[in-house]
């Protein structure tokens, strides 16, 4: 894929607000399918299972603080960071607590 160079902050903004939404759908998608697998047994495939549902959590953060830089030009504040991080995680501790009593 071919893209022009992006100059200016705010053409980069515009260029984000149209594709942030298809990318952030498509990162909650694929943590969905990864999440629903069955959690390894073993220590080594649990810990990678684990930190690869984290990882994903993070991505989607990142991509959700993106588009919402998109939107508005207030600066997000660390108390607020912290209140979505812990709704991020709160929903994916409830998934895995979901898909490890469907077993």
């Amino acid at each position: 894929m071919v893209t022009k160079k992006i100059k200016t902050l705010s053409t980069l903004k515009k260029r984000l607000k149209k594709t942030l939404p298809e990318k952030i759908s498509e990162v909650i998608a694929s943590y969905e399918n990864f999440s629903m697998q069955p959690v390894p047994n073993d220590a080594k495939g649990f810990s990678a299972h684990h930190s690869a549902c984290k990882s994903a959590v993070v991505h989607a953060e990142t991509l959700l603080k993106l588009a919402r830089w998109t939107e508005n030009e207030k600066t997000i504040t660390q108390q607020e960071t912290s209140l979505e991080i812990d709704s991020l995680l709160r929903e994916a501790r409830n998934e895995l607590e979901d898909t490890e009593y469907e077993d």
